[in-house]
């Protein structure tokens, strides 16, 4: 055995010697890679397209019992803001069923482009001003504010102003389940679709939705009544998508003893989650905490004396948040606010009723904001600073108000007019385009 294992072993060594004086002999091969070029690519942005929703849907008829019919009632009127750009597609100043607006220019955002809608309504079951900014269709969005039972109405504006047909996914989220519903929208269609032929008696949901491939416009308007009596009207654009972190800009209580603003959120995580909820106003602050159940919603009054607040929601897991606010004057209204976007340059066009604009700071450290405020060609320039978690509050006139800081910052649009109430959410509209490096080999 001894022999056997010397003889392999000697065999072994020959090999690797063998192989050593071949590989020695044999010509070295290098591989080389071109230097690669540098190219500067201008990617251009598309043009930016924005829709406003329509005038107000009335369903039933005047007197509400005429069975299927759905009309458009009036005009909303339409204030833009046109920046450095053309405006390729303008519906003028007035829409009924809705309209798209599109411009180009090299400028995108809102200093491009900047749409807000507004309406008063006057009807025998329904009183108040519906106004909201006119965004870039989506494919995707959510609702917090959906409400479905006696004295509560919702209705979806639904359009597609795009060239091709689409499939949209509604899933209705009420307590304790999930209600779906698919709706064909041919290229350019428009409908109106009451939420009480899909679920009824249900005070509390939300909802989210999805197309199957190209971007619609879809906006909630809801009336809200009590026996005879018109308790207002709103209309709503979808919220940014679920945070652990809301900001929610501009809540005005001016109505303390009457209706208390009512919180609320869905948490769409699988987990029971607590909402930390924080109300900031210049002489007032109230911090509240709230369990909120796996798939959930919770509401929870705020009892605040009168003042101007932003709030904040702080949970684990992501919320859907939106506070419903209530005002007795002029007329009965409410109006919902929903998560602000942030900015560090905004510019809205200024409607014509009386406006306040809201500027909050939900950062860590005080920021200086710059205003520019243009009325036909005078422009006007302010500048303040805000401290961490406040909020300023001023009223405004003009064309168009321009924003901006270093720091990000919130935003919204208060009406109180005649007609009613409303809060404008503004929302970041964007075409992306840029310039590349592209590397070739």
């Amino acid at each position: 055995m001894k022999l056997a294992a010397r003889i392999a072993l000697a065999i072994a060594l020959v090999g690797l010697l063998l192989s050593q004086i071949v590989a020695a002999q044999l010509p070295l091969v290098s591989t080389s890679f071109a230097t690669p070029v540098l190219k500067d690519v201008a990617v251009e942005p598309l043009p930016l397209e924005l829709y406003c929703p329509g005038a107000f849907a009335e369903v039933g008829g005047e007197s509400g019992i005429e069975l299927g019919q759905i009309d458009r009632i009036g005009e909303a009127s339409v204030y833009q803001f046109l920046g450095s750009g053309e405006l390729i597609v303008d519906p003028g100043l007035t829409t009924t069923t809705g309209s798209r607006l599109v411009a180009e220019g090299d400028n995108q955002s809102t200093g491009l482009l900047s749409v807000i809608q507004s309406q008063g309504v006057s009807r025998d079951r329904a009183l108040g001003l519906m106004a909201s900014a006119c965004s870039q269709p989506a494919f995707s969005g959510w609702f917090i504010s959906g409400a479905a039972a006696l004295g509560q109405e919702t209705v979806l504006l639904l359009s597609n102003p795009s060239e091709s047909e689409t499939l949209v996914s509604l899933q209705f989220l009420v307590p304790g389940g999930k209600i779906s519903k698919q709706v064909s929208l041919a290229a350019g269609q428009t409908d109106v679709l009451p939420v009480s032929s899909v679920i009824f008696q249900e005070p509390v949901f939300a909802l989210s939705f999805e197309t199957s491939g190209v971007p619609i416009s879809v906006a909630m308007q809801q009336r809200a009544t009590a026996g005879l009596s018109t308790r207002g009207v709103d209309l709503q654009l979808p919220s940014p998508a679920p945070s652990n972190d809301n900001f929610i800009t501009g809540l005005s209580v001016r109505s303390e003893g009457f209706e208390k603003p009512v919180l609320r959120v869905f948490n769409f995580g699988d987990i029971t989650t607590e909402a930390v909820i924080t109300a900031v106003a210049s002489n007032n602050v109230l911090v509240l905490r709230q369990q909120v159940q796996p798939e959930g919603f919770a509401e929870i009054e705020l009892d605040l004396t009168d003042g101007d607040y932003l709030v904040r929601v702080e949970s684990t897991t992501p919320l859907l948040a939106g506070i419903r606010n209530t005002i007795l004057t002029p007329v009965v209204d409410f109006s919902w606010l929903t998560q602000s976007s942030q900015f560090t340059d905004l510019t809205l066009p200024v409607p014509s009723y009386k406006t306040r604009l809201h500027v909050a700071n939900f950062g860590s450290t005080a920021l200086i904001v710059n205003l520019e405020i243009t009325n036909g060609t005078r422009v006007e320039y302010q500048n303040f600073e805000i401290d961490s978690l406040s909020q300023v509050s001023l009223p405004i006139s003009g064309d168009s108000i321009r924003i901006n800081s270093a720091s990000e910052f919130t935003a919204a649009l208060e009406i109180i007019d005649v007609p009613g109430y409303a809060v404008i959410n503004p929302r970041e509209n964007q075409n992306f385009g840029d310039a590349l490096s592209v590397s070739v080999r």
